[in-house]
This record gives structure tokens, C-alpha cells and sequence, in this order.
């Protein structure tokens, strides 16, 4: 017989942590109740399939929490229990990559419909290895892939290809979600270490009293809970790479330890009494503004030039709008490879005119949601979350049946406002022809007859 799904259920009222585990143990679940999300994050483990969990508690709230799970393991599939009318930071929680999210009062129903398809998600997740990727976005086939069409990203690849062979410390640098730890993994993958250990470690994921001994490893009784040695991460990479994301919030004490794995390839274990010699490429990244940390004195200068070896800067995605279409059928056809998915042209529209503060990792997450809840083998705009169609609406003409601003009453040159269009679109997108095209619903050589006609550059 099939073990059951377990699901982590963190509520800090009882009477709803009780009412909410009888309706998810009746529907077969295994239930593994927390009051507290520092409990839960303690106990969490990768047989955990979903997490559900309220976003205000006292102590860690749900939001810290999501952050803190999506650190110890990125597939973790988090669903926020939200107050109504909580919506907003509900989806910010989805932003930052929860799955969905359900409001109280809890209807049963929707509640088991949202873990089930939660729960479908982790087993698809599970099932296509640890990550999404293919190789950087070309010919190689290797785990980890950056899907790229953009100038900007192909230029990314290019610097990959060029510094991966060498030992040398590398620190990139971008938002939230842009994929830094993928650049990390194909800069490993093409590294005379690609065959020993990649180690990564979200140091904004741990607390402070713990990153450490989970960087360096301790002796057993070298604090209280100690039970045992451990060896730390730097030394279970030995001889391959380890990479420190969120590195500017280490603490001034671990920065100066960094510092010395930097300089000498020593570690100093916690309780320990003598370095210990380790071999490892250390790659780093953040989207901190590192230069105003080491001007407030929150950076060492040193530690900085040590990291800044060489810098990688990846954009966000609304700076490379070309990715945005090449990446969603990448997740949709990894999703669902079975099937011959196809994505409606208005999708592709909605999708361009959405900012994506989240980038890449919220494309994903949007994607992954509207293969699942999909009827047919068509994805439409109906899929698409309320808030990728609300601001699309505010700056697109969808179906000629809605204008985002009022006709004036002495009426307007239409020919002048088509060539105003066409230029703010064009700058939208970067300059980029085939992606304005794309933007604006037109084929490209109807773009270019334009650009032409109003002198366009």
C-alpha cells in the first residue's frame, strides 16, 4: 500500500490546528501538527510533502518561515492560511514562492482541493530531479539549464563559459528570483569540479546562532545540543564549490571567518583546536547593494575585494522580455511532458506586460499553477492569476474592448498616438524588435514597416 502524504501543518490557535487536522487526517493525510514555525522549521525534512502554514504567529510568522524552508530545500511546496481580506500579503508570500494560499474562515472543501493540487505539484516537482534546468540554454546536456533568448542572459553564458575553468572566487549579483544559484550550478558544471560536491547555503535561511557551525561545523559539546561533531558545509564540499547566497548577511564575526577560508583554505570549526585545510571554490551571491553595506560598516572592505573577484550581474527579468515567452514553455513543457501543451497568444501578451517583481522564480511559479489547474491542452488567459491580469490591464488594450485612459472630448491624432505607442513600447522592452512585436500583438514585419514610416530607431 502507498504511505500516506504527510502534510506540516503550523497554527498556532489550537482549536483550528485541531479542527484542520481532523478534516486533513479524514482525507488520509498524515498530519504533523507545530504551534510554533521555529518547531517546525527544526523538524522539517524532505519526506514532508506540503507545508501549511498561517502567515501570523508570534515569534517566526509563516512569511519568515516560507523563506527559511525555501533556504533548507527549494522544492518545499508551502500553502499560506491567510485572514480574509489578507490577500495582498498572501500574495507576496506566493511572490517569494508558496504555492497558493487558502483564507479563513477555512472551507474544508477548498482546503483539501488546494492540498491536493499542492500535493500533485511536490510529486512533479520530486519527479523531475532537483531542479528545472537544462543545460545553459544551448547544447550541452548537463542537470541545470538557464533557458536564455536575450542579448543580456546570452552575454551572462558567455562570461560562464569564460571564467568556469579557472579556481577563481566569483560574486553574482541580482534580484530576487533571477537565477543566481542556477549561473552558480552551470559555472560548477563546466569546472574541472563538476564530479565532486556542489553545496549550497541560503546564509538569510539560518539563524545566526546556528550558520556557524553549519558553515564550519563543530565539535561534539561545543555548545549546548551538541550532541555530535559535525563537519559543516565548507568541508562537505571539499574539492567542489560551495555557494554562499544572501552572503551580506553574514555577521561581522563570520565575515572575518570567511575571510580566512578566502586566504588561507583553512576553517575553524566551532570547539575546535586547530584549522582544518579545506579545497573549495567559493561562489557568492546577493541582491544587497554590497558597496553601501561596506560604506555604513556593515561589510568588511576586505572580505568585498576578496568576494569581487569576478563579478556577475544578472537582470531582472523585465529587462529581457525575450526570455519571458522561451521560459514559459520550457515550464509548462517540463511540467507536463506528456502532454502537447500549447499557450494561448494573449498569455504571451499578458505575460510581456506584467513586470515580474519576483522574476524568473514567479514565471515559474505562475506557470506551474496554471498547468496544473489547466481543463485541456490549451493554457488561457483565464488560468492567469488575478494579479498578472489586473496590471496587464493597466497598460495593454486587450481585444480593443478597453483603453487604459479616457478619450478627451476634443478629440486626439490618432497617427501621433500610434507612433507615441510604438516608442514607449519599444523602450519597454529594451530596444528589442521581435520582442516589442510580441508586446504589442503585431507580426514583426509590420513592427518594422512602422519604425520606418515614423522614423523610429
Amino acid at each position: 500500500m502507498a504511505s500516506r502524504t504527510r502534510i506540516m501543518l503550523v497554527e498556532d490557535d489550537a482549536s483550528l490546528r485541531e479542527v484542520l487536522s481532523f478534516h486533513l487526517e479524514e482525507a488520509g493525510h498524515e498530519v504533523l501538527p507545530f504551534e510554533r514555525a521555529q518547531e517546525a522549521l527544526a523538524a522539517y525534512s524532505a519526506d514532508v510533502d506540503v507545508v501549511l502554514t498561517d502567515l501570523r504567529m508570534p515569534g517566526m510568522d509563516g512569511m519568515a518561515l516560507l523563506d527559511a524552508l525555501i533556504g533548507v530545500d527549494p522544492d518545499a511546496v508551502v500553502l499560506i492560511l491567510t485572514a480574509f481580506g489578507g490577500t495582498e500579503r498572501a500574495v507576496e508570500a506566493m511572490r517569494r514562492g508558496a504555492f497558493h494560499y487558502v483564507e479563513k474562515p477555512v472551507n474544508t472543501t477548498t482546503l483539501l482541493v488546494s492540498v491536493s493540487k499542492a500535493i500533485e505539484h511536490r510529486h512533479q516537482r520530486q519527479g523531475q530531479g532537483p531542479k528545472v534546468n537544462k543545460p545553459l540554454g544551448r547544447k550541452a546536456q548537463r542537470q541545470h539549464a538557464i533557458v536564455a533568448s536575450s542579448p543580456k542572459m546570452n552575454q551572462v553564458l558567455r562570461l560562464v563559459d569564460k571564467i568556469a575553468a579557472t579556481n577563481a572566487t566569483i560574486l553574482i549579483r541580482g534580484e530576487s528570483g533571477t537565477g543566481k544559484e542556477l549561473v552558480a550550478w552551470a559555472i560548477h558544471e563546466r569546472s574541472d569540479r563538476s564530479a565532486r560536491p556542489f553545496v549550497a547555503v541560503n546564509c538569510a535561511a539560518i539563524p545566526d546562532e546556528l550558520l556557524e557551525s553549519t558553515l564550519f561545523g563543530h565539535q561534539k559539546g561545543a555548545f549546548t545540543g551538541a550532541s555530535r561533531a559535525s563537519t559543516g558545509k565548507f568541508r562537505q564540499a571539499n574539492g567542489g564549490t560551495i555557494f554562499l547566497d544572501e552572503i551580506a548577511e553574514l555577521t561581522p564575526h563570520l565575515q572575518s571567518k570567511l575571510l580566512r577560508v578566502l586566504q588561507e583554505g583553512e576553517v575553524e570549526v566551532v570547539g575546535g583546536d586547530s584549522p582544518v585545510g579545506v579545497d573549495v571554490r567559493v561562489i557568492a551571491a546577493t541582491h544587497q547593494n554590497l558597496e553601501a553595506l561596506m560604506q555604513q560598516g556593515a561589510l568588511r572592505q576586505d572580505l568585498y575585494y576578496r568576494l569581487n573577484v569576478v563579478p556577475i550581474e544578472i537582470p531582472p527579468l523585465r529587462q529581457r522580455p525575450e526570455d519571458i515567452p522561451a521560459l514559459s514553455r520550457f515550464f509548462m513543457r517540463r511540467l507536463a511532458p506528456k502532454n502537447q501543451l500549447e499557450m494561448a497568444r494573449e498569455v504571451d501578451q499578458r505575460l510581456l506586460a506584467y513586470r515580474w517583481p519576483g522574476n524568473v522564480r514567479e514565471l515559474q511559479n505562475v506557470i506551474e499553477r496554471m498547468v496544473l489547474l489547466r481543463d485541456g491542452d490549451c493554457l488561457d488567459v483565464s488560468l492567469l492569476p488575478d494579479f498578472v491580469v489586473g496590471e496587464a490591464d493597466s497598460v495593454a488594450v486587450v481585444a480593443g474592448s478597453r483603453l487604459p485612459f479616457e478619450l478627451p472630448e476634443e478629440g486626439l491624432d490618432l497617427i501621433g498616438l500610434e507612433r507615441e505607442i510604438i516608442r514607449a513600447a519599444l523602450e519597454k522592452m529594451g530596444g528589442n524588435r521581435s520582442a516589442t512585436a510580441r508586446y504589442l500583438g503585431i507580426a514583426r514585419h509590420v513592427l518594422l514597416y512602422r519604425l520606418e514610416k515614423y522614423g523610429i530607431g
